[in-house]
């Protein structure tokens, strides 16, 4: 079992929790290059590119070879346990931040309810009436989702792996403007992955709903520079994050959800297969 980037008090109790499981963990034991962090701070956090894994006792040799082949840093930082508990320690003020049942925290807890209202924007139309072809396309390349990269990018290494097939460098000039960008499976291999970003958060303030629909659209767009074959072949991940409780807002999510979720995808036969979530 694992998690990838992942918030301590989440990961480690689903990660026992799954297996029927408890846990006992030491806080001070999770890799930190920052000792001016609280307890909740060490524990909540979110660190990227951190993975969580339950890894058996007899195996732990292996493991350790492995970290130490990849030059992965790692730490043992507590132990399942029969009794459903969930136990971390903190050796530095020598107390427990946490001692309480799994139950509370994945047990059948209350569902949550919002009471929302659904707000229309204000704005005028968009007159198109003294926009030459020559301005629109100006326009347009000036967007940064549309325009060259080079403020953006700057490249070390365009090779890292040796299973880059398409970076973000196109052409004789080698301008970053890669629409998706594709790499092997394997260094003697023919086949591997394709992968492109759709993202349209400002037509929000508009329309949350046909803001994940050209969101979509955007990525798929993107994508079509490989050849993808069959358009389910292609897998969604979303991420979406809306202001919870500012007026409007609530309403909105569902409804970009819903657009793309329960519309838009399943018509074209596309899979979302990893969604995430933030209200703040």
């Amino acid at each position: 079992m694992m998690w990838a980037r992942a918030v301590s008090s989440n990961a480690m109790p689903e990660l026992v929790s799954d297996g029927g499981r408890g846990g006992k963990f030491e806080l001070r034991d999770i890799l930190s290059d920052e000792p001016g962090m609280s307890p909740l701070e060490i524990w909540c956090n979110e660190s990227q590119e951190r993975y969580v894994l339950a890894v058996a006792a007899d195996q732990l040799p292996l493991f350790d070879e492995l970290c130490k082949r990849e030059r992965a840093p790692y730490a043992v930082i507590g132990d399942a346990t029969e009794e459903q508990h969930l136990s971390l320690h903190d050796n530095h003020f020598d107390n427990q931040p946490i001692d309480l049942p799994l139950d509370v925290l994945l047990g059948k807890t209350p569902k949550m309810t919002r009471d929302v209202q659904t707000l229309k924007a204000k704005g005028d139309a968009l007159n198109r009436a003294d926009i030459t072809i020559a301005d629109a396309v100006n326009r347009v390349l000036h967007l940064p989702t549309v325009a060259e990269k080079t403020f953006l990018v700057t490249i070390g290494d365009r090779t890292v792996t040796g299973m880059v097939a398409r970076d973000q460098m196109v052409g004789p000039w080698q301008v970053p403007v890669a629409d998706c960008a594709v790499t092997t499976a394997s260094l003697d291999s023919y086949y591997g992955e394709a992968m492109s970003i759709g993202e349209r958060a400002p037509v929000a303030l508009l329309d949350f709903a046909a803001s994940a629909r050209l969101a979509v659209g955007e990525a798929l767009t993107n994508i079509a520079a490989t050849q993808i074959g069959d358009i389910k072949r292609i897998k969604l991940s979303a991420n979406w994050m809306a202001a919870a409780g500012h007026p409007g807002e609530d309403a909105g999510l569902y409804d970009a959800v819903k657009a793309v979720g329960e519309e838009l995808c399943p018509q074209l036969g596309l899979t979302i297969r990893w969604v995430k979530i933030r209200c703040r």
